[in-house]
């Protein structure tokens, strides 16, 4: 065979590999269906409901796409959350776009993604561990941080609070009460009472709460790690009594906590935004699996939602404007 034609037949050869090994290019280069996964953590929470609305709004912007939901039965379950993908890399889909229950307990579950090939995007608790194409979230830590400045300020920068703690081997969970406590230390006329878990469960906070009150009879902030939880503390002194006294926060932005919070009953909420993080996430994953470069990472601007401008978050998720998608990943971290 003359050198011309054997530098053709090594070069298709090659060609014929890379397309092999390299998932993205596969895709792009095949006229097929392409199978998404797309996780939360639980089907209680509405935040997960908005994170996967916004998913089907991305997916919903493309020929071709299969985008299938799958969660734990039982709320944040790191078992069975590692259980249910170990099922799903069996099947091989082209691309997990994934959540982990626990940051860390889930790294082995993410480095099983790998090793089988399937490309991972991460949202909402960045992974410790494992290769992921993209992670899209928010500061959680300052994002508590400066909802604390601003609570203790209406405050008067005087009084006691309450730290209800989210799911303790969420990443958010930590981040936010590192933002919480940094707030506190810069604001000694503010006391921290006691730090309470409550799981991001509205039923459960509601319940940790009616105990605070028992325990605590002069309460000025309680600063919840999300807004299922507030609106549980909010249930709970409101039955006390008490709500006039006591300026609840949350976290998400989620309808019921702006409604709430135009009531005047809940005072204050930041904008997590499972909604646009959701659309974000799975539109990057699309792009990238049709052979296009995406950010390393995304991070939201901290938003806080108040009594004066919390009409827009009383929307359904299914009714939220989509992101610009184009002026967000050009400031993000390539």
């Amino acid at each position: 065979m003359k050198l011309g034609k054997c530098l053709i037949v090594l070069a298709a050869a090659l060609f014929f590999i890379v397309t092999l090994t390299n998932p993205a290019a596969a895709a792009a280069k095949a006229d097929k269906e392409l199978w998404i996964v797309f996780s939360v953590k639980n089907i209680v929470n509405p935040f997960w409901k908005a994170c996967w609305v916004g998913a089907q709004k991305a997916a919903a912007g493309y020929k071709g796409i299969k985008l299938t939901y799958t969660s734990p039965t039982a709320s944040d379950s790191i078992e069975e959350q590692m259980r249910i993908f170990d099922d799903i890399i069996l099947k091989r889909p082209d691309g997990i776009v994934f959540v982990p229950t626990d940051y860390v307990a889930l790294a082995p579950t993410v480095a099983k993604m790998n090793k089988a090939k399937i490309p991972v995007f991460n949202y909402c608790n960045e992974l410790t561990g494992g290769t992921y194409e993209i992670y899209v979230g928010s500061n959680d830590e300052q994002m508590a941080y400066e909802e604390a400045k601003y609570v203790f300020k209406a405050a008067g920068n005087k009084g006691n609070v309450i730290i209800q703690h989210g799911v303790p081997g969420a990443s958010t969970a930590q981040d936010r009460v590192k933002g919480f406590e940094r707030a506190l230390k810069e604001t000694p006329g503010m006391k921290l009472l006691t730090i309470q878990p409550a799981d991001y469960n509205r039923l459960k906070a509601m319940q940790v709460m009616e105990n605070l009150l028992q325990r605590y009879p002069k309460i000025d902030v309680v600063l919840a790690a999300n807004d299922e939880q507030a609106l549980g503390c909010v249930e709970a002194i409101d039955a006390a009594g008490r709500l006039r006294e006591i300026k609840v926060t949350g976290i998400d932005a989620n309808p019921d906590a702006a409604h709430s919070i135009l009531a005047g009953r809940q005072f204050l909420s930041a904008d997590y935004n499972g909604h646009d993080q959701g659309y974000i996430v799975t539109k990057a994953a699309i792009e990238y699996l049709h052979g296009n470069k995406i950010p390393k990472k995304v991070l939201l601007p901290v938003v806080l939602v108040t009594k004066e401008n919390a009409q827009p978050w009383t929307l359904p998720p299914e009714k939220k404007p989509l992101p610009d998608y184009t002026k967000i990943i050009k400031n993000a971290k390539w």
